[in-house]
């Protein structure tokens, strides 16, 4: 497998991040079965077992804890350090920490007469034995973190060149339908094709910057909305559309260039094959923990030809989800036949994802 050079952004993602609960928790766990293995290889039975694991796990679990803390609190040192740095950093305080820690276990457990400890055993041999256990413990530790970092780094460049693939193949296709209405439009009203031009120039810069794959709504509602006009222009009056968004959900993190791609479609599929005006509508939900975003159109008359796109917007839209958010989002297309005339619908579901802030280098 290829090596790929940790970026100073990615950096800190060489060990887990135990300033969060969850991590911390999962080495609690971790270090209480160690603690069930150690007594399970002494032999012993009944109470003295018991005993003993509760000594054990008291003892590792300090361990744990400490290292956990010291960690979160090297992570704002290490953040700028190189990943050998930060390698052997880590490696030396765990190592010196559980010195610290074996040489406290020692000491209280020959006051408390305790055989945690074996009383045949001298205090430094005591110590200098946990401390080497620990420090090939943590090399051993260190490089699968190193491993796995490696593997996630991989992954994450062949997501994005992926990313940038997809986007690269919608282009044309929002291309080629934004000028098909400049060119129904530049011939009728002139004035109104240049502010459509500006227009379209804010879509593509969207559509064409690099960096991060999400943005918040409200950003997405700017796009929305400067590509509306353009179709507004030229479908006049026919066209009517229906906002209902909580102001609460604008800051919501979403994929970029995600939601018009929909309106697009339900503007080129919907309204402007209908004889009356029609109308989307773009309404956006919190449902347990999830942003559940709904654009529908009305579907044109029966008798009305059937026109099958190529569906390049709405398969790069899923694949886009998939490499973003894996399983955890949804994007479902269908009819409801319940109203008038039949609605289509389009619908998003989005669970809440946090951004991460760029380190500088």
């Amino acid at each position: 497998m290829q090596q790929i050079a940790p970026s100073a952004k990615h950096r800190l993602d060489l060990i887990p991040n135990f300033c969060e609960l969850r991590p911390v928790l999962s080495l609690a766990f971790t270090m209480a079965m160690v603690a069930a293995v150690l007594t399970l290889t002494t032999g012993i039975s009944g109470e003295r077992a018991l005993q003993r694991w509760f000594l054990i796990t008291l003892y590792l679990q300090w361990i744990g804890l400490c290292a956990a803390a010291m960690l979160c609190w090297a992570r704002r040192w290490l953040r700028y350090a190189r990943p050998g740095v930060v390698f052997f950093v880590c490696w030396g305080l765990l190592a010196v920490m559980v010195m610290l820690i074996s040489d406290g276990a020692y000491r209280i457990s020959a006051a408390m007469q305790w055989d945690f400890a074996t009383r045949d055993e001298a205090r430094l041999a005591f110590v200098l034995r946990h401390t080497l256990i620990a420090a090939i413990v943590a090399v051993l530790l260190l490089r699968y973190f190193w491993l796995r970092h490696q593997w996630t780094m991989q992954v994450r460049a062949e997501g994005e060149a992926r990313y940038q693939a997809l986007n690269a193949r919608i282009r044309p296709h929002f291309l080629f339908n934004a000028l098909n209405s400049l060119a129904a439009l530049i011939q009728v009203r002139p004035d109104e094709a240049e502010m459509m031009v500006e227009d379209l120039s804010d879509l593509f810069r969207a559509s064409l910057q690099k960096g991060q794959q999400i943005a918040q709504l409200l950003e997405e509602i700017g796009l929305c909305h400067a590509y509306l006009r353009i179709e507004k222009l030229r479908l006049g009056d026919k066209l009517i559309v229906e906002w209902d968004i909580p102001e609460e959900l604008l800051e919501w993190p979403v994929p970029k260039l995600i939601l018009q791609p929909l309106i697009e479609n339900a503007i080129h599929h919907g309204i402007s094959r209908l004889a009356q005006p029609g109308t989307v509508r773009i309404a956006a939900r919190e449902i347990f923990g999830r942003l559940v975003i709904e654009v529908s159109n009305p579907m044109p008359p029966q008798d009305e030809p059937v026109v099958h796109g190529n569906r390049v917007a709405t398969d790069n839209i899923a694949q886009r989800l998939k490499l973003i958010y894996g399983g955890g989002a949804r994007f479902e297309l269908g009819r409801d036949l319940r109203l008038e005339g039949g609605v289509f619908r389009s619908r998003l579901v989005l669970p809440h994802i946090t951004v991460p802030e760029p380190v500088p280098v």
